[in-house]
This record gives C-alpha cells, sequence and structure tokens, in this order.
C-alpha cells in the first residue's frame, strides 16, 4: 500500500510539471549561441536575462520556459529594442 501511494505521488507531481509547463508555437532559440547550455547556465541565463526564477526545473521544461520566453516577448537587444529573429530554429542536441 504505502509502494502504490508513494508511485502516486510521483505520478501526480510528474502531471502537475507537465501542466505547468508547456511549450507554445514558436522558434526554439539557443543561449548565448550554445544549442546545448548546461542546466546551470540556462538557470543562470533565465535569471539574469530574463527575470525569472527557474526553481529546480529539469533542462527539458527550462529549454521551454526559455523558448516560450522570447516567443511571448519578442528578441530584444541588450539596448531593449526589437528585432526581428535571425534564423533561430536550429534545435537543441539531444543528450
Amino acid at each position: 500500500m504505502v509502494k502504490t501511494s508513494i508511485l502516486s505521488s510521483f505520478a501526480l507531481a510528474a502531471q502537475e510539471a507537465a501542466k505547468t509547463v508547456s511549450r507554445i508555437a514558436g522558434p526554439r532559440w539557443n543561449v548565448n549561441g550554445d544549442w546545448t547550455p548546461s542546466v546551470e547556465e540556462l538557470q543562470h541565463h533565465l535569471r539574469d536575462a530574463h527575470g525569472m526564477n527557474p526553481g529546480s526545473l529539469g533542462l527539458e521544461e527550462l529549454l521551454i520556459l526559455h523558448d516560450n520566453d522570447h516567443n511571448r516577448r519578442g528578441y530584444t537587444t541588450g539596448h531593449g529594442h526589437k528585432k526581428a529573429a535571425k534564423s533561430p530554429s536550429k534545435g537543441y542536441a539531444k543528450h
């Protein structure tokens, strides 16, 4: 019985995580030219460049947050001016 309730808790947590991070339509974005950032690099980038608190999400969820933020706000320069994307959708490397 304990094993079942623990597994149920994990299943519910996984379902909740899937509900909180969903990819919206739009291209994928690199992180400062890097298509394969580490979790730590991506967390740092989301905090510093995007003003987000990424928490303890996994790499895939962090990549989705990053892409979604760019796709919602559009690409901006360091001076806050919007620019059209220059082929951001080359994709991430699969590990």
